[in-house]
């Protein structure tokens, strides 16, 4: 009994019960195995800091970036909308079957007919508006207003936090305002209420204060009333756009089911407006966020790339510490452990390197969000609701679990693989490493430099898209041009036509202040906040095809508009004073116009005709160049010029152009002084023509910048994969190195070798880049301007890049071997 109690006494040299021994307690004792197993992986990662920082970093890197950009794609498309029953608000298309073209907007007498026929939704409400001069007791505001009618707050189960809620019989007469507006402009929410404002000269008194965190749409911060009833009936006006609640259990297809039947009782009683025209419900959220989802599907497909390249990279570093270990694993199994019990250390390793890189990612993602919402272009919807959150950690948690299982499965099945008797015959010193982990190694490399180049494909194609963009021709000179939105209170006609009447006073005012050398005015600037456009008739020109009724921009324009813009006037003259409301009513067209509507006739003195204010029928006085009105990515399309004499009920909210002999922003106190002494009352904000046109293609920019900073980031990697490969296959042949040095092998054949290795390995990377880059083309072919997917300048530079970059990582491992000393290569076998 003594003799089983006793402790057994610590064998000497038998193999056999030390076999016995480990097998015993890996079976019995699989917690202590799997504990002792992690704190053995703990203190190989400090034994080998270069390794265990070089794997840190590297997962940071691409967890991190995954972590930014998942985060903006959780709170931009994922997160539900921070309204009660998001899941049920719809907005209202109009769609045209036979030309495919959708319009967010829809006409008054057709949002009506919905909401009168439609019993799929609880409410509809129309709404307009836009960013508008709003004059409160002492002083004037630009900011975001929106016309909506009394079912708005139905639709969005508004609750004022002070107030009341306005209804249809306050319209025009009433407003509710924002928290941050109410604090801003008034000091507090109890203070707004009862206090008044003016817009277009109409009174209004707040009844009531919204919560800061609701500003639908386009962060609004004044909702006007408006009637339920629309002001314009006309079927061809898209003035509107609407937003509904569907009832409780109806769903999305239900609702576009009724609203196909009522497109098609209005095409039959209306044939001529509602010809092929079709209704379309879809959910508030995909609305909101449906054109920034590519943009943040191909960012989130880039980063990607990234995760896959840091695996790759992680990968080939636990290749070469298992080939550095297989004595040890040798050993191991000799000892009797299982694959199993192989392969668990290995695992383990590289999950404490993942979850160290994982917890550093989410340290580089604050700041990376950071900078991405500061980059964002501003029609990112839903930006100030992005920040880290439950969601991004446990994502972050889950991608370093599966990069750990990735990273490590390779190196752990080679680790149970080993022979115990090979490995123990086998020496390291010599280089006589086996030929299948050198194929596995150098295939890693190819998988690392395809992912890159598809990166570095993907950023040239982008970036050449961004230089395109900005050598076009937009028609006008963008350079030394002042921009001051211009808003004029007007109700009536006759507050227009005053509104009208002051601008020209203070168009003569602004020209004769030191540096400027032309000054005008304009409704629909190009790349400008607001504008307008339709259909218009002509005659006196060749027959028009009535099935295909022409469209085109319509502008409001001061005399010496297109000398401040510089807009060349091809034939015929600019507006001049003469061109009054009393006179002959005239027009200015650019050139797409008159090929689009007179072919090769000389269109001066022919007539135009459009619905924008009035039917009366304008005679062509000019013809201009054509300008790109969105942007510089938008080609040249007609366009139709009015006098602000003629029309000035669309010309009290206006762009005051300035062309200066100075850098435009050091007029802006001037010109402001001078128009607050005219009228205090008009709301102004200050621009560049320079800073409008970048801010058109902030959205390219910003898909070039980040795609590009990425590439970046996988060439580096790629550069750390290639020199880790080529540096572990010179030290694994320094032997053989040594032989051939001895046997009087040149350094140039030396450093060739290793050179041409890394070439190789490179130009098969690129070679199956470029298959995947045929495969993920598809991605942005609709982000590119002026440029194919396979861009041959793209592809050129993309190629040389990645060979550049191979052949600069394996230049240094190169030349140490060209520095082997064949005395201490043979001394050290």
């Amino acid at each position: 009994m003594d003799f089983l109690l006793r402790t057994p006494e610590k064998p000497h040299g038998d193999m056999t019960v030390v076999k016995e021994r480990v097998n015993s307690y890996g079976w019995e004792n699989p917690a202590t195995t799997f504990l002792g197993d992690l704190r053995f992986a703990g203190r190989q990662l400090l034994k080998h800091p270069v390794f265990t920082a070089t794997a840190t970093l590297t997962l940071a890197l691409g967890i991190g970036a995954n972590a930014a950009i998942f985060t903006v794609v959780q709170s931009v498309l994922l997160a539900p909308l921070p309204y009660q029953n998001a899941d049920r608000l719809a907005v209202l298309d109009t769609h045209w079957t036979n030309s495919g073209h959708t319009t967010p907007r829809v006409t008054g007498p057709d949002a009506v007919d919905v909401r009168d026929q439609a019993r799929s939704f609880e409410a509809v409400s129309l709404y307009s508006g836009g960013n508008l001069g709003v004059q409160l007791r002492d002083h004037s505001v630009y900011t975001a207003l929106t016309f909506v009618d009394a079912n708005f707050a139905r639709v969005f189960s508004l609750q004022p936090i002070a107030g009341y809620l306005f209804t249809d019989t306050d319209a025009h007469h009433a407003a509710l305002v924002s928290e941050q507006f109410a604090r801003d402009n008034f000091g507090g929410t109890q203070a707004a209420l009862g206090q008044m404002l003016h817009v277009e000269n109409e009174a209004l008194v707040i009844t009531g204060v919204l919560l800061a965190t609701f500003d639908f749409p386009a962060k609004t911060q004044v909702w006007e009333a408006s009637p339920l009833s629309p002001e314009s009936r006309s079927r061809t006006a898209f003035n509107y756009q609407a937003v509904g609640r569907l009832r409780p259990g109806t769903t999305f297809q239900t609702a576009q089911a009724e609203l196909d039947g009522i497109s098609r009782r209005l095409e039959t009683a209306y044939p001529d407006e509602n010809r092929s025209k079709q209704l379309a419900a879809l959910p508030l959220q995909q609305a909101l966020t449906g054109d920034a989802r590519p943009t943040l599907l191909l960012l989130w497909v880039t980063v990607g790339f990234i995760l896959l390249i840091a695996c790759v990279n992680v990968t080939d570093l636990q290749l070469v510490r298992s080939m550095e270990r297989r004595r040890e694993i040798a050993i191991r199994k000799a000892l009797g452990s299982s694959r199993s019990q192989v392969m668990q250390p290995v695992i383990l390793e590289s999950l404490m390197v993942s979850l160290i890189g994982g917890m550093a990612g989410v340290l580089l993602a604050f700041p990376a969000v950071h900078v991405l919402v500061a980059m964002a272009p501003k029609e990112l919807p839903r930006a100030d609701e992005i920040h880290l959150n439950g969601w991004v950690l446990a994502f972050t948690l889950g991608l370093a679990l599966l990069t750990a299982l990735v990273s490590s499965m390779l190196p752990a099945l080679r680790a149970a693989k080993v022979d115990p008797a090979e490995a123990l015959k086998h020496d390291a010193s010599r280089g006589m490493t086996r030929h299948g982990a050198a194929v596995l190694r150098d295939g890693l490399v190819i998988a690392e430099v395809a992912a890159t180049f598809v990166l570095a494909m993907g950023a040239g194609l982008l970036l050449h898209t961004m230089t395109t963009l900005m050598a076009r021709d937009m028609g006008y000179q963008t350079r030394q041009l002042l921009v001051v939105d211009a808003d004029a209170p007007a109700h009536s006609e006759q507050d227009a036509h005053r509104a009208v009447q002051q601008f020209n006073e203070m168009f003569a005012q602004l020209a004769a202040m030191p540096g400027v050398a032309h000054v005008a005015g304009i409704m629909g600037l190009p790349t400008g906040d607001y504008g307008s456009n339709g259909y218009y008739n002509t005659r006196g020109g060749p027959a028009v095809d009535q099935s295909h009724e022409s469209s085109s921009i319509f502008s409001v324009a001061s005399p010496g508009y297109f000398q401040a813009m510089g807009i060349p006037i091809k034939r015929g003259r600019d507006f001049s004073a003469q061109d009054t409301f009393e006179s002959s009513f005239v027009a200015v067209i650019s050139e797409s116009l008159a090929k689009q509507s007179f072919g090769n006739a000389d269109p001066l003195d022919k007539q135009v005709q459009c619905g924008l204010d009035s039917d009366k029928w304008m005679t062509v006085v000019g013809v201009v160049g054509d300008v790109r009105q969105e942007s510089p990515a938008a080609n040249p399309g007609p366009a139709l010029y009015m006098p602000m004499t003629q029309h000035p009920f669309y010309a009290n909210q206006i762009h005051i152009l300035l062309r200066t002999e100075v850098k435009p922003l050091t007029l802006m106190n001037a010109v402001q002084g001078t128009i607050a002494q005219m009228n205090p009352l008009i709301a102004l904000r200050f621009t560049t023509m320079d800073a409008m046109v970048n801010e058109s293609i902030a959205s390219e920019r910003f898909r070039a910048a980040l795609i590009s900073s990425f590439a970046g980031v996988g060439l580096l990697l790629a550069m750390l994969g290639v020199y880790g490969t080529m540096a572990y296959s010179v030290a694994q042949r320094t032997f053989e190195i040594g032989i051939r040095m001895a046997f009087g092998a040149e350094k140039g054949a030396i450093l060739r070798t290793v050179l041409e290795h890394a070439a190789k390995l490179a130009c098969y990377g690129i070679a199956v880049g470029l298959v995947l880059s045929l495969i993920f083309a598809r991605l942005v072919t609709s982000m590119l301007v002026g440029v194919r997917p396979m861009d041959p300048v793209s592809l050129g530079l993309a190629s040389s890049l990645l060979l550049l970059t191979a052949l600069a990582a394996a230049l240094a491992p190169g030349w140490r071997a060209t520095h082997v000393d064949p005395i201490v290569a043979l001394r050290a076998e």
